[in-house]
């Protein structure tokens, strides 16, 4: 399972079909991580994750621990449509 970089973001499906980009930014404010439900403090490095639903509806982003985002990148690998 590959990770994203500040260099490389990675980009693919998640196994519904929905579009899903993950990349590595820099919290600019407090957010919390919908994985744990912990504090990303500002300054902390982490994974920002994009969602595109194959249904159409709205594009929409969230911010993971990088830890809690490894099993989205796992998930992008299982459904073998991975694209960088």
């Amino acid at each position: 399972m590959t990770m994203p970089t500040r260099r490389r973001p990675i980009r693919g499906e998640d196994l519904g079909g929905d579009r899903v980009e993950l990349e590595v930014s820099v919290a600019r404010k407090l957010y919390t991580c919908p994985g744990c439900g912990g504090q990303i403090p500002i300054g902390a490095e982490h994974v920002f994750v994009r969602r595109t639903p194959v249904d159409g509806s709205s594009r929409y982003h969230q911010h993971w621990h990088t830890d809690c985002a490894r099993p989205i990148a796992r998930e992008m690998d299982l459904a073998g449509r991975r694209r960088n």
